[in-house]
């Protein structure tokens, strides 16, 4: 549910951040559902673990952009522990008998790109809780935090062929074009603040 690909991110040279506590919220989703949206925590390994394997190996796919079996453990430890003012990760829980479920997750990190004003995110939603605005939420959400943490834009990866997230992201004010030198994958990008990045065309 987590990021788990690529080699360790740098911290880049930004205003340092202090990072404020961000309280869970309640809320409801399209269908009725409740979810509880908050930080993660060290404690949830085991529930990151087992939304992972609940996850198609399709959506794994297009989460990833490769197939993936199992989480790296090295990048699972980086996701439980984020640096304050550099990455944020946010999941959605609902009660289960074990104690909680992680239904979706979403998190950001210094961008690999050229560009040290932006950071990366990405998104995931279990299977039955898609078409429910849970992605959105999360997204929005991470938009502010990112904002907060200095960020001046938020990108991403897409697969072309992930038309819900292309869609999904033009709604809510994402920049769409090929990324450069990725065959069948697309660059989302949102500016943050003003004069952070002009608006890139958009990709048809």
């Amino acid at each position: 549910m987590i990021s788990t690909d690529g080699p360790e991110t740098v911290p880049r040279a930004r205003p340092a951040a202090t990072r404020s506590r961000y309280r869970p919220r309640r809320i409801r989703l399209r269908d009725g559902r409740e979810v509880t949206l908050r930080e993660i925590r060290e404690t949830d390994e085991s529930e990151i673990l087992e939304a992972f394997e609940r996850l198609s190996d399709e959506s794994r796919y297009s989460r990833f952009m490769q197939h993936k079996k199992r989480i790296d453990p090295a990048a699972l430890e980086r996701g439980l522990h984020p640096r304050a003012g550099l990455d944020f990760v946010l999941v959605a829980t609902t009660p289960a008998q074990d104690g909680i479920d992680i239904v979706g997750a979403a998190q950001y990190l210094p961008s690999q790109s050229t560009d040290a004003r932006a950071c990366e995110f990405a998104v995931t939603v279990a299977e039955d809780w898609r078409r429910t605005g849970l992605a959105t939420a999360l997204i929005s959400r991470l938009v502010r935090r990112a904002r907060r943490d200095g960020y001046q834009a938020i990108e991403g990866r897409v697969l072309a062929s992930n038309l819900p997230m292309i869609a999904l992201a033009r709604d809510m004010r994402f920049d769409v074009e090929p990324a450069t030198g990725e065959t069948g994958t697309l660059l989302v990008r949102r500016a943050l603040m003003a004069g952070a990045a002009p608006a890139r065309r958009r990709y048809a």
